[in-house]
């Protein structure tokens, strides 16, 4: 498997270019891609603030890691339904934001 930056790399490349994006599923399968995923996401400022399911980034492990990776594998994961709500600020010169909400 090639390293997690290198496919990053070429993935953004690739993009930059408009050109498409080949065997991309495979990917999924790069341990390395999640640990370079949550490496990024680890040093956010808010990174331990939980999201709509209630964890946080510190949550991420390789048991869990080879766990998404299994049900890619074997076409079982199942991303978690969500919808965009608008929220309006209440400052006039403050921009909008959004609320994700399970369900």
């Amino acid at each position: 498997m090639q390293d997690a930056e290198t496919v990053l790399d070429v993935l953004c490349e690739r993009g930059r270019r408009g050109l498409p994006l080949e065997r991309l599923y495979r990917q999924l399968f790069n341990p390395q891609l999640y640990l370079l995923a949550d490496g990024r996401l680890y040093s956010n400022h808010g990174a331990m603030t939980p999201g709509v399911d209630g964890e946080t980034v510190d949550g991420m492990s390789q048991i869990k890691i080879a766990r998404i990776i299994d049900a890619l594998r074997h076409e079982r994961y199942r991303f978690t339904p969500v919808k965009r709500v608008y929220i309006e600020k209440e400052r006039e010169d403050a921009s909008a934001r959004f609320a994700v909400v399970v369900g």
